[in-house]
């Protein structure tokens, strides 16, 4: 089915991919696994012939691949919602909003279709524009239409990312069942539960070599995969020098939301929502995909224009009452899975991080030798020091959100909203930004809005918990404190 005779493909100055003799023989699966920026999801594109760059006169791709094959990545999620960008006709359409296509229409009606359709159970996705979905509701689209397509090899890199716990489960039980089918499957992901238990091979990447190729049983077992596992944290002593907003008043709620209602199209998120957001209170969002936790951000960072003629009061003042976009998002540091598609600035990655100073995306201000410095101090930190004059676009998708994240906590926010902050880094990187996540919010004034359906995701310092729950009428909404 499969067979990598060379492949020797510089990453950069310092890394290249290089793998020799590895063979995957027709109905089998394989897990490729491996740090941030070891080459894994180049190696999918490899496999798929679309290495989107000109080859170097060292670079060797000896690939023999079947015809037929379909890989689902974050890569191929930003270029399908990027052509409805770019169709996108509202101006000359009566309402003023183009909806694009629906989720069907990007799966398509095929011979197979339906069966994907009902093996990952979202049927009610079908009539729902696929530009508004949430980002696990995306991915379960695009996962149906790899799925329908009946390819003679499947590539799917992080396919569990940004679902629902329920969707999570289900995703493995379909995946289970195409590899006992006979379907040949690679898998591209950090390990972790969720994962199909009947994968035939792993194989482990360790700074884009092979370090161990071999049936699952035996990976798992080998004191190679033992070593690589190891996850060790570092905190720093003392936090970057920044705003700390020494003088909060205990009283005043950062958000209050009365009565709130939103739709789209007809189709209701939810109603009636009351909330308030206090000093000294970290808050997990919680509920199944396209339940409104994204939406309900966005009516509180700025982002979102339904926020106005509604009850909302953000820091004392009333939403819509002569304030700006700016005075909002200077108390915010934010990283999701739609800012980073929206990051396509050309900077670097000491630019995209002295870009949080200034909430742009990009960086179009000159920022003092105190900002460079504290951006430069959080880089040291994370290990990514190496990394600072490279172009942020040609990191992986793993760096790519490492940097995000330093850029939502360098000005030490008000209000640091996280969500689904850890998709695409690996066990180790994981580890270390919920840590630190953790230490900053007993070392400053941050507060905390977390959303992430990873059991993996944990974090310390929350104290309450805001859970969207299905009903007949959209989502109703319960609140509690955390023990």
């Amino acid at each position: 089915m499969l067979s990598i005779n060379e492949i020797f493909i510089a990453l950069d100055t310092q890394r290249s991919l290089y793998l020799q003799d590895l063979h995957l023989p027709s109905g089998e699966s394989l897990l490729i696994c491996g740090d941030n920026a070891c080459g894994k999801s180049l190696l999918g594109q490899l496999i798929k012939g679309e290495f989107g760059q000109p080859l170097a006169a060292s670079d060797i791709i000896n690939i023999n691949s079947p015809s037929t094959i379909e890989l689902i990545s974050f890569d191929v999620e930003e270029t399908i919602l990027a052509i409805d960008r770019y169709n996108d006709d509202s101006e000359n359409i009566e309402g003023g909003i183009d909806w694009g296509r629906t989720a069907f229409d990007i799966i398509g009606d095929s011979e197979h279709s339906h069966s994907a359709i009902a093996m990952l159970g979202i049927e009610s996705l079908l009539d729902k524009p696929f530009k508004v979905l949430s980002t696990g509701q995306v991915r379960k689209v695009l996962l149906a239409k790899a799925i329908a397509a009946k390819p003679q090899l499947l590539i799917l890199d992080e396919p569990f990312a940004g679902l629902d716990i329920a969707s999570q489960h289900r995703l493995s039980c379909a995946l289970s069942s195409l590899i006992k089918a006979g379907q040949s499957l690679i898998i591209i992901d950090f390990y972790h539960d969720e994962l199909p238990d009947n994968i035939d091979k792993i194989l482990l990447l360790n700074d884009g070599k092979n370090a161990i190729f071999d049936t699952r049983e035996k990976v798992l077992n080998s004191a190679t995969w033992q070593q690589h596992n190891k996850v060790e944290i570092s905190l720093p002593h003392h936090l970057p020098d920044c705003h700390h907003y020494e003088h909060l008043d205990n009283s005043q709620a950062f958000a209050s939301l009365k009565q709130v209602k939103v739709s789209y199209d007809d189709n209701l998120v939810f109603d009636g929502l009351d909330w308030d957001f206090m000093p000294n209170q970290h808050w997990r969002l919680a509920g199944p995909n396209g339940c409104g936790k994204s939406t309900l951000l966005s009516l509180i960072n700025g982002d979102n224009p339904k926020a106005y003629g509604q009850d909302i009061t953000l820091f004392g003042r009333k939403r819509g009452t002569g304030e700006t976009v700016w005075d909002i998002k200077r108390h915010y540091g934010l990283i999701s899975a739609q800012f980073h598609r929206d990051y396509r600035a050309s900077t670097s990655v000491l630019g995209a991080i002295v870009s949080g100073f200034f909430d742009t995306i990009g960086l179009y201000d000159s920022p003092t030798d105190t900002q460079i410095e504290i951006a430069q101090q959080w880089l040291e930190l994370l290990g990514l020091s190496s990394l600072a004059k490279q172009p942020f676009s040609q990191l992986s998708y793993g760096e790519q959100r490492l940097v995000l994240i330093v850029r939502a906590v360098v000005k030490l926010p008000l209000i640091l909203i996280l969500d689904e902050p850890c998709l695409g880094l690996d066990n180790h990187h994981r580890a270390q930004v919920l840590a630190l996540v953790d230490y900053i919010t007993r070392h400053s004034n941050t507060h905390v809005l977390f959303v992430s359906h990873d059991s993996r995701d944990k974090l310390d310092c929350l104290t309450h918990q805001l859970e969207f729950i299905p009903s007949s009428n959209g989502f109703t909404l319960q609140q509690h404190q955390l023990a």
